[in-house]
């Protein structure tokens, strides 16, 4: 029989729970960082893609981020680099019917009507040069060993989680009973993402009454931001322009403050407890990428 050695009592994590909360509500009361700003700025040049062409993309270039059109990247200050083939995709043709082709009795207002698509190419960033592009703010640190007692807690919960290259667009993606994590992510970055996910499906799973997507949003940001704190992480700034990226605020936050508490001490807890020499159900490989760890 193996014991558990607890370093971290019950009120010293909800002590530090309420810390990084009044952090992260001060940090939301400021409103948006520079840094969002000039993201938002150039998110808003990049269409948002059907479901049918970020499945396209994806089978023609798993692991593209960031897509746009060969005169969209010109305006960014980028140039697709020379012999880069193209991804295609499907681009709507819009036809605008005229006065005179209107059936009697429509109100006088143009209208229009989709007809047809046609195919067209697009570029991920990889396949550019050029300016740099404005980033999101991002997680630092090192969470070492911690990343790999957080997939524990998740197998424990039944929660399946895979790496993948697979997703398009997002960093992770929770799925009732399953998380996607996107390869490549820098350690700190996974693991804020795991953090994210996991709090999605402690407190997002099979509700009754789902909630909007903000309040989704910030309360699964604000477990993350927490368990990152918890250990050593530097995540304030990403938290905080994520929740706003959802229309998120200080007062959202403040309204889910138990909900959040409690998955957030839940998730610290289950990290700081040493596991012990029987324990399983995780795949790891010292420093390297986790690999898939699934529910026994």
């Amino acid at each position: 029989m193996s014991a558990e050695v607890v370093w971290m009592k019950t009120n010293e994590q909800k002590q530090m729970v309420t810390q990084a909360l009044d952090e992260l509500a001060s940090a939301l009361e400021r409103g948006e960082s520079e840094q969002l700003k000039a993201y938002l700025s150039t998110l808003g040049r990049f269409h948002r893609y059907s479901v049918g062409n970020v499945l396209l993309i994806a089978m023609q270039r798993p692991g593209a981020t960031h897509v746009a059109g060969f005169r969209t990247w010109q305006k960014l200050g980028r140039q697709v680099k020379e012999g880069e083939k193209g991804i295609r995709i499907f681009a709507p043709i819009v036809w605008r019917v005229k006065k005179a082709e209107r059936q009697e009795g429509s109100d006088g207002e143009d209208i229009e009507e989709l007809v047809r698509f046609r195919s067209v190419c697009v570029f991920d960033v990889a396949q550019t040069d050029g300016k740099p592009l404005p980033e999101f703010a991002q997680t630092g640190g090192e969470p070492g060993e911690h990343t790999h007692r957080l997939m524990q807690f998740a197998v424990e919960q039944g929660i399946e989680v895979e790496f993948s290259d697979a997703l398009v667009s997002a960093h992770g993606l929770s799925a009732g009973g399953k998380i996607i994590v996107r390869k490549g992510l820098s350690a700190a970055e996974g693991f804020s993402v795991l953090a994210h996910e996991l709090a999605h499906e402690l407190l997002h799973r099979d509700q009754d009454e789902p909630l909007s997507r903000t309040v989704r949003e910030t309360e699964a940001e604000a477990v993350a931001f927490v368990v990152c704190q918890a250990v050593g992480l530097e995540a304030v700034n990403a938290a905080a322009d994520y929740i706003k990226l959802y229309q998120g605020s200080k007062e959202t936050l403040l309204e889910s403050l138990q909900r959040i508490r409690e998955a957030a001490v839940e998730i610290i807890g289950a990290m700081t407890r040493k596991e012990s020499a029987e324990g399983g159900g995780v795949e790891w490989q010292g420093a390297g990428e986790p690999q898939i760890a699934r529910a026994a």
